[in-house]
């Protein structure tokens, strides 16, 4: 059986090639799944609140990720899509379950890591570590209670009225985890800070 083995520089011109079609939004989902010793991300819904807490602090990338309210709360149908044009291009090895890399994505994703800037590296690798494993339900009260604006979602969200209903006893699941402070937590569960710890000390 004949063996096709790529020359070295012809396989530096196909990852320079496919690294050159990266977008700000592929590159952050490549950062995402490089993070963290490229553990896995649970699935598209926590790809889509990684990216979407992201994008609140970097500009370029909330101008591409063009976040609006849907069924699970802030979505992009931007990040879908670019996730599954990155399984196309051969970067990705899944976009329904666990999302990880291939070879060809792990070798763009470490180049990418030592471009990106600090400020970049720091928070892809905080909310991963934060969210990615959060069950779909804290990670859900998670981004919708942490924002202002979050009553906005009740039309268009399905899980919204379930979050809100069980909101303490997420706020608890997640401090407990120590993924939260009790001052996070409260926030979350709709108490006031005293009322919240005097709960926590009752749990």
């Amino acid at each position: 059986m004949e063996i096709d083995i790529m020359p070295i520089g012809a396989h530096a011109s196909m990852i320079s090639e496919k690294m050159a079609q990266l977008n700000e939004v592929d590159r952050f989902i490549l950062l995402l799944a490089g993070a963290n010793k490229s553990k896995a991300i649970p699935g598209p819904l926590h790809l889509q609140k990684e990216i979407y807490l992201l994008q609140r602090l970097f500009s370029g990338l909330a101008t591409e990720a063009d976040y609006e309210p849907y069924l699970m709360g802030q979505h992009s149908e931007v990040v879908a899509d670019e996730l599954d044009e990155l399984k196309l291009s051969g970067l990705i090895r899944n976009t329904s379950g666990p999302i990880s890399l291939t070879s060809d994505g792990n070798e763009i994703s470490t180049i990418l890591r030592k471009r990106a800037g600090r400020k970049e590296i720091k928070k892809v690798e905080e909310f991963k570590e934060l969210l990615n494993d959060m069950t779909k339900d804290e990670l859900l009260a998670f981004v919708y209670l942490s924002d202002p604006a979050h009553e906005e979602l009740k039309e268009e969200s399905v899980e919204y009225k379930s979050i809100v209903r069980n909101r303490k006893q997420l706020a608890v699941s997640m401090y407990q985890k120590g993924k939260i402070s009790a001052q996070k937590a409260a926030e979350i569960s709709g108490e006031n800070f005293e009322n919240f710890f005097a709960h926590l000390k009752s749990v």
